[in-house]
């Protein structure tokens, strides 16, 4: 157990620093040995965690799968399926928000690159597939009324999700927190899902 901790929090390392020089230098302009170098670890101990270079970004993603599924754990016992949604997804946002600046960066390269947005869709897939199970069983419960299907309204919120991030990354002026936004969005939304 705790060489499983010290190889994921080597493997977070990793990802930090690559994306600190990533916003230094640019995405292209960073080598895999410059991120061994700021690391202090060897090339194979990189290639241990991250197949290349363009993998770090993806680790994003993985690292809010994990997230997800501890957000869901901790969440579980919400009674309504709105705040339940609302305060899993937050807890995500939250992490986000926390790195806001290099996150702003894995999502700009992500949306440039063919391949990562590509790689990137099982994560989403992942994140849809968790949330269509939570709304189904809040509508098989009798927690929630509503003429729609799980996976649409899970599509739905996910849209309300990525929406947020990406109105963050686009339009950094913005003046409220990712999870306020959030939060404001689904209240909009959840009028036409909830059915009482």
């Amino acid at each position: 157990m705790l060489r499983e901790a010290r190889k994921k929090e080597l493997k977070e390392q990793i990802f930090l620093q690559a994306l600190q020089l990533f916003s230094e230098k640019g995405f292209e302009q960073v080598t895999v040995q410059e991120i061994t170098s700021r690391c202090g670890i060897g090339k194979g101990t990189f290639f241990n965690y991250f197949a290349r270079k363009e993998d770090i970004l993806l680790y994003l993603g993985e690292s809010q799968i994990d997230l997800l599924q501890q957000s869901m754990e901790k969440h579980r016992n919400v009674e309504h399926p709105k705040a339940q949604i609302a305060n899993v997804l937050c807890d995500l946002l939250h992490n986000f928000s926390t790195h806001s600046e290099l996150m702003r960066l894995v999502t700009m390269e992500i949306l440039k690159s063919v391949h990562l947005t590509g790689q990137e869709s099982a994560s989403v897939l992942q994140l849809h597939q968790q949330l269509a199970g939570m709304i189904g069983s809040a509508k098989d419960s009798g927690k929630l009324d509503s003429r729609w299907a799980p996976e649409v309204i899970a599509s739905t919120v996910v849209g309300v999700y990525f929406h947020t991030i990406l109105s963050s990354t686009l339009l950094e002026g913005q003046h409220t927190t990712l999870t306020d936004a959030f939060r404001q969005q689904l209240d909009v939304v959840w009028d036409g899902i909830d059915g009482t």
